[in-house]
């Protein structure tokens, strides 16, 4: 779910995941290399479900990815 339910905590629902990774921001990392720091804070977390949120993040204009490196617009 893109967001929180009654039962689906905020923490596993899109938007909760997209907010776990904007802390990650402090560089423009190619897409694996944030996978591979964002694993490192949600281990339990699968690839399907980082792509989901990252995906969001360019739908909301936050990222961009220009020749394989993202590029953060916040």
């Amino acid at each position: 779910m893109i967001l929180p339910t009654k039962y689906i905590p905020a923490s596993d629902s899109v938007l909760g995941r997209a907010g776990a990774i904007l802390p990650l921001r402090e560089s423009n990392p190619t897409v694996s290399e944030l996978w591979h720091s964002y694993r490192t804070i949600r281990t339990d977390e699968s690839f399907d479900s980082f792509v989901e949120a990252l995906t969001l993040l360019f739908m909301l204009g936050v990222v961009s990815i220009d020749t394989g490196v993202l590029q953060w617009r916040v």
